[in-house]
């Protein structure tokens, strides 16, 4: 059954509350029949029926899955045991789907459908359990536990001449699985690997037969560990299973061997070695004669599998050197593509190198054909084991093959948009019809992150997660871990205040720092002042009864923090249900054992997100809001993660029988791979297929695009060896390595013939990409300064009769493409009409602005977001024209103000309200030093002391163990260094941190950027702190005299540091509190010193020479007028923008007229 939305109801329910949107149930569409067998399928129909083993080669759209579904179904239908293998998970989903509807419940409750290590799994676990004394089940090792089970093995002392962290590390891992893995597909026992390691002088090899003979000890029995379980890979299994079938009278198994009548084997190209031995101990017969019928089907040339063991020559071998002896055969009618793009395939099938046969490359097409080039009879969708669906595209849609080159990637991705949108808008061609096929997982996660912004709805996946890294799953990991630790406290305990932050802030309760803080306030009014941080929030958390009475007190006074107090609430059952649940285990046997799955859904039920998060995924303005889609998606992604990790604590606790959640979790918190989920999956909406060649085997769609034919990314011609040099074993194994001048193997590498090998590698997944097209086929690629088109994509150009190059050779670009949906249509249309509006417009500009101001206004009447011009920016004026201070009232600055103002009123208003970047290093270092400074004056701290104390300190600042961390390290002990030097040349007293508040009024004096026409004096309160205010000696009739010194970490000053505004501005207001200065200065202690100072910081001005003011020679007040121009520009109603040396460094660019970063065009 198939979830739909229905439609709104504007009425409400009880109580006036809205009524949720319908959610009705669709029946299930009837899956479409088979297509008739042509007569070369049918010719293999019937030699199958004779019982001949069969090898059946097939270009893609020769029908070769059908062909293998009518095997499986005919022999079903016949009373034969049948079996049907795929070589990856994906592909055996699919096929399994599809035979499910086809077989209608006559399947006998059997899994027709399987992978070949699935198989091998079941006969294994079949062999060890059915018995008069069972033996433990198998465990299949794959992804994280793989790696975790590797990891346990290894120990550096093993590996000489490797550092630790390498052996220690991820990526090692990853090498050592696949040599281990092309070890076991390839029969390589720990003997052979030392070997051939000595004769080919690899030493790795040495302390890898040592670890493969561990890691195959793991899956088979031994005397001493008959009760152990048994763990193995795949590459393994199916050995492992091998033994099982030969041993299994003699074990004394109770059941009858598990061998079917007949195999059918699709995609045989991508099997690996082990398949095929595999299915040579099924044919044999065993005691009474009974052996298994073998058909495999592929083809070598559109082979994925190969950097993972698969093996294209296989398909020759079942002929013969594997014992199967098959029959070969051939389909030879294509049934699915245009003739365009028939040529474009077979062009690149015959630039492949031959493996056995070419026979199968050039099949004839189908007599009759539909338009979008499907035979009569042929399903009307992607072969993705949904059956018939709406959603084909309307007679006269374009077909053939288009070649694109884009300036950029976003463009290219841009154009790849307005195509699938087009196909579904004009033509009708429903999403799922769609797909995009990138050569790597990680481009296509890219590509599918910028369709989804420019209006693509994207099929739903389920790609392999790393549990604890996503945030759904980990804040439930997390809990469930703070409650067996004990730390989510007990009935006379709250909980550890990080731990219920982290709670309170998970994805489960969702409360922001603003909401904490304002729970905080509002919590603390009227009581006591807290003995501890966030007393009163514990207190709260740590009882339901309180929560709740809080929640209901602020829902009766219509408080707006009663949401926030709800969440607080749904916090507290969550700490109250896990704290139950430790504390009946814990009574119940003593130990505190803790089932896993009951801890994590007693967290899951008490957090309530499962129905919050459905009406999220439901909502439906996702339908119509770009906002609430994405919103609708997180939460449909969030779902999958936790129903992922019920799903993994489930088959963990079958596996480890006994354990506790604290196994569990530790096991989740070691893993750095993500693993596949064996969760169920329902119907999502239909969307474009984004992903891999590997994955889009097996499929079909009407309109593909192949993007990323980009010079270095497809072909990559990377030589694949590497560390382990696992290639290397399967040359030697498979007897492809030269010979030296004895005739002796050499591991020399001939670095043509390998590229060579890579490139045809790279060209069958090509090949495999471009043939999932059905109707249309877009290839693509970008050229620009660091892109150019690859080999690959010319040569479908030529193939397509496709131009992409100009009469020189130049590659030819295609124009920028906008977005095919209302936004991108806006967009269009206001660029049209500032073009036809600017000077120099012809009479064409001219007509097509005045049809773009038409269709913005009927675009506008329809409330449609961008075509009304009150809303486009710069067009309604300023949003507020209030002054900053009312006329009249006193304005406040710093002397930091003052400088700020004066060099940019606009930065300084845009970083006193929040932008701007991040507290940096260097600002962390000032803050620091100006701490240590404080703390030297006032305790005394000098000489050894200080520099023991900077230390101390020096951690905090995070400086990394690397070269530029030790650089950055040494700065800061020279700066203090030099803080101590200038420390010790002051032995008077010191203020230090001196606070100081002023009022002044200042004489009107207006500019050219602050006149407003007032002659009333300026109030204003100038408040700051002094770093250093070193008293002088004064006589005893005059004002204090002080020295006014400010520390500076930095290099640089202002050009002219002897009227330097922030220290003009402190000077002002001492002398205003009745002292007086005879210097001031900026202590530079991140500059070097001048050599004849001997080591003393630089002061800026010299001397600490400030310049008087007013100026004995001319009178001007240059000090006051810096004063007025930073109250002005401080308190009035515009702020200006102004370059100067500030504009180098600035973090506000971006929202700044002046500069280019920060201009905005009104469109």
């Amino acid at each position: 059954m198939t979830a739909a939305r229905g439609p709104q109801d504007p009425d409400t329910g009880a109580g006036g509350a809205p009524t949720p949107p319908a959610v009705r149930l669709l029946p299930a569409q009837e899956p479409g029949a088979l297509p008739g067998p042509d007569p070369d399928a049918a010719a293999v129909l019937a030699r199958a029926a004779a019982g001949e083993d069969l090898v059946v080669l097939g270009a893609p759209g020769t029908g070769r899955s059908t062909l293998a579904l009518h095997l499986l179904t005919r022999a079903v239908a016949d009373g034969r045991d049948a079996l049907l293998l795929a070589p990856t998970r994906s592909r055996a989903d699919l096929l399994r789907t599809r035979a499910a509807q086809l077989l209608a419940g006559g399947g006998g409750g059997v899994v027709r459908v399987r992978t070949p290590a699935s198989y091998a799994f079941t006969v294994l676990s079949t062999f060890l359990t059915a018995r008069a004394d069972p033996l433990p089940a198998p465990v299949l090792l794959a992804g994280a536990e793989e790696d975790a089970a590797l990891a346990s093995l290894l120990r550096p002392i093993q590996w000489p001449g490797l550092p630790a962290e390498a052996v220690g590390s991820r990526a090692f891992r990853t090498e050592l699985r696949n040599l281990l893995a092309r070890a076991g597909e390839l029969g390589v026992t720990a003997e052979d690997l030392a070997d051939w390691g000595c004769r080919l002088d690899v030493p790795l090899w040495g302390p890898a037969s040592e670890l493969l003979n561990a890691w195959d000890a793991q899956g088979r029995a031994s005397a001493e560990r008959r009760s152990e379980i048994r763990k193995m890979d795949s590459a393994r299994i199916q050995d492992r299973a091998i033994e099982a079938l030969v041993a299994w009278e003699s074990d004394g198994v109770t059941e009858p061997r598990p061998v079917p009548d007949l195999v059918i084997v699709d995609d045989y190209q991508d099997c690996t070695a082990a398949t095929a031995r595999l299915l040579v101990a099924l044919a044999r017969p065993d005691g009474s004669g009974h052996r298994a019928q073998v058909v495999v089907l592929g083809d070598p040339d559109v082979a994925v599998e190969t950097f993972r063991g698969g093996t294209p020559s296989l398909l020759v071998e079942a002929e013969d050197r594997t014992g199967l002896g098959a029959t070969r055969m051939r389909l030879g009618t294509r049934h699915r593509g245009t003739p365009a793009l028939v040529r474009v395939w077979e062009d690149q099938a015959a630039r492949l190198p031959v493996t056995g046969t070419a026979s199968h490359r050039r099949p004839q097409p189908a007599a009759t054909r539909e338009p979008d080039g499907r035979r009569p009879g042929a399903p009307e969708v992607a072969d993705d084991g949904r059956g018939d669906s709406p959603g084909a595209a309307r007679a006269g849609a374009p077909t053939g093959v288009e070649v694109l080159v884009a300036d950029s990637e976003p463009q290219e991705t841009a154009h790849v948009a307005r195509l699938l949108r087009a196909e579904h808008i004009h033509h009708g061609t429903g999403w799922e019809h769609m797909a995009v096929i990138l050569r790597s997982a990680g481009h296509a996660r890219a590509v599918a992150r910028e369709l989804r912004r420019r209006g693509v709805p994207l099929a739903s996946t389920t790609p392999a997660v790393l549990l604890r890294a996503e945030p759904a799953a980990a804040a439930l990991l997390a809990v469930a871990g703070a409650a067996l630790d004990g730390r989510l406290g007990d009935t006379d305990a709250p909980p550890e205040r990080p731990s219920a932050l982290d709670l309170l802030t998970s994805p489960l309760i969702g409360l922001s720092i603003l909401d904490l803080r304002r729970l905080r306030r509002h919590l603390r009014a009227g009581q006591p002042a807290e003995q501890s941080p966030d007393e009163h929030l514990l207190t709260v958390l740590s009882s339901t009864a309180t929560a709740d009475a809080l929640a209901r007190a602020l829902h009766e006074d219509a408080n707006p923090l009663a949401e926030q107090a709800d969440r607080l609430a749904r916090a507290a059952a969550v700490v109250a249900a896990l704290r139950q649940v430790v504390r009946d285990s814990r009574d119940q046997d003593g130990g505190g054992h803790v089932d896993a799955e009951h801890l994590l859904w007693r967290a899951w039920d008490a957090s309530g997100r499962a129905e919050a998060w459905r009406e999220r995924a439901l909502d439906p303005a996702a339908r119509t809001s770009h906002g609430a889609a994405l919103l609708a998606e997180a939460a449909e992604h969030d779902l999958d993660v936790v129903t992922a990790l019920f799903k993994r604590a489930e088959v963990w606790a079958e596996r480890h029988p006994g354990a506790g959640a604290a196994d569990f979790l530790a096991e989740l918190a070691a893993e750095v791979l993500p693993s596949d989920s064996v969760a169920p999956q329902g119907v999502r909406p239909a969307g474009v297929s984004v992903l891999t060649p590997a994955a889009a085997v097996g499929r079909e769609w009407e309109v593909v695009a192949v993007m990323g034919l980009g010079r270095d990314t497809w072909p990559d011609l990377r030589l694949r060896d590497t560390l382990t040099r696992s290639g290397l074993l399967v040359d030697a194994v498979t007897d492809r390595l030269p010979l030296d001048a004895d005739g002796h193997p050499t591991a020399s590498l001939d670095a043509v013939s390998a590229r060579a090998e890579v490139r045809a590698d790279e060209r069958r997944m090509l090949l495999a990409a471009l043939t999932r097209a059905r109707r249309r086929l877009l290839v693509t690629a970008v050229s620009d300064e660091e892109n150019a088109p690859s080999s690959f994509l010319l040569e479908v150009a030529r193939a397509a009769g496709a131009r992409v190059t100009d009469a020189d050779g130049h590659v030819l670009t295609a124009p920028e493409a906008g977005d095919l949906t209302l936004r991108g249509l806006v967009g269009e249309l206001r660029q049209a009409l500032v073009t036809g509006h600017l000077p120099g417009a012809g009479p064409v500009q001219h007509e097509r602005a005045r049809a773009a101001a038409a269709m913005l206004a009927r675009l506008a009447a329809e409330h449609v977001p961008g075509a009304s011009p009150s809303s486009w920016l710069g067009v309604a004026g300023p949003s507020s024209s209030a002054r900053l201070v009312a006329e009249g009232e006193r304005v406040r600055v710093s002397p930091s103000d003052v400088e700020a103002l004066n060099a940019c009123p606009l930065k300084w208003f845009l970083q006193r309200n929040g932008a701007g970047s991040a507290p940096s290093k260097a600002q962390d270092l000032g803050t620091l030093v100006h701490d240590l400074a404080e703390e030297a004056q006032r305790t005394g701290l000098r000489g050894d002391a200080l520099t023991a104390r900077f230390e101390e300190l020096l951690p905090s600042l995070g400086y990394p163990d690397t070269w530029m961390g030790g650089l950055e390290t040494t700065r800061a002990r020279d700066i203090v260094e030099r803080l101590g030097r200038y420390l010790d040349s002051v032995p008077g007293p010191v203020d230090v941190e001196q606070p100081i508040r002023v009022d002044l009024d200042l004489p009107p004096a207006p500019d050219e950027d602050t006149a407003d026409g007032t002659d009333a004096p300026l109030r204003l309160t100038l408040a700051g702190r002094i770093d250093r205010l070193e008293h002088l000696e004064t006589p005893n009739d005059e004002h204090p005299r002080v020295r006014l010194i400010d520390l500076k970490t930095g290099k640089y000053v202002s050009a002219d540091p002897a009227r330097h505004p922030q220290l003009a501005a402190y000077r002002l207001a001492l002398e205003a509190a009745g002292y007086e200065v005879t210097g001031a200065a900026l202590v530079l202690l991140g500059k070097d010193p001048l050599k004849k100072d001997a080591g003393m910081p630089v002061l800026a001005p010299a001397g600490a020479a400030l310049d008087p003011s007013p100026d004995p020679d001319t009178g001007e007040d240059w000090a006051r007028r810096l004063l007025t121009t930073a109250a002005k520009a401080a308190s009035a109603g515009a702020l200006t923008a102004r370059t100067g040396e500030q504009c180098r460094t600035c973090a506000v660019k971006d929202s700044c007229p002046v500069q280019s970063e920060g201009r905005r065009t009104v469109s």
